[in-house]
């Protein structure tokens, strides 16, 4: 980790094959790949108990003609996870006001109301802050998934799309107090990006 920003943006620009697996990444096989950048979840199985050391993901930044890749988190920001660390038990039986309804698709996931500052504080705020142990695993940057959810809030909060570029936008302010080298990559919502001050919060 620890790049700085000029040297993760150029990385990034010149990055021509990218790799994701978000299940059950072995460091040995990420480090035998070829790629230029990689995409995994944080942790072996999602779980606090398995997330990679400093170690593994130094060496998973490693390519094997021992040149430097960039090493992405993935970070779903528009839906909660029950295999997360962050789930308390509690928010089944008690869902915050923050919880929506389950993906279909994904069962575990849940729509969060992604504006309220209790959702944001669980991935941004506090000891426990999900972005923070991200970047002290020396993660290069984050890979946020689910942007699209405000599409599934615009009934209810109309604003939503607007409000989804100010988190992204507190997503990297917050990660570059701490490491101003780290990259934001988003993932769908591709309409975002007509709104010029969406493209400025990403790389």
């Amino acid at each position: 980790g620890g790049l700085q920003a000029d040297e993760a943006r150029t990385l990034l620009q010149r990055a021509g094959r990218w790799a994701i697996k978000l299940q059950g990444a072995k460091v040995d096989e990420v480090a035998a790949s070829p790629p230029d950048l990689v995409v995994i979840d944080y942790s072996a199985d999602g779980s606090a108990a398995r997330r990679y050391t400093a170690e593994e993901v130094a060496r998973m930044q490693r390519r094997p003609d021992g040149g430097r890749r960039l090493l992405i988190a993935y970070f779903s920001i528009g839906e909660a996870e029950t295999y997360r660390a962050y789930w308390h038990p509690r928010w089944s039986l008690q869902p915050p006001a923050f919880m929506g309804s389950e993906n279909e698709n994904w069962p575990g996931n849940f729509r969060v109301r992604f504006w309220q500052r209790a959702w944001q504080d669980v991935l941004l705020a506090g000891a426990d802050a999900y972005l923070d142990q991200l970047i002290a695993q020396g993660f290069d940057g984050v890979y946020l998934d689910r942007v699209d959810v405000y599409q599934d809030w615009l009934k209810e909060r109309p604003a939503a799309a607007g409000d989804m570029i100010d988190f992204v936008g507190r997503i990297r302010d917050t990660a570059h107090k701490r490491h101003p080298g780290f990259l934001i990559i988003g993932q769908n919502a591709e309409e975002l990006l007509q709104h010029e001050t969406y493209r400025r919060h990403i790389d």
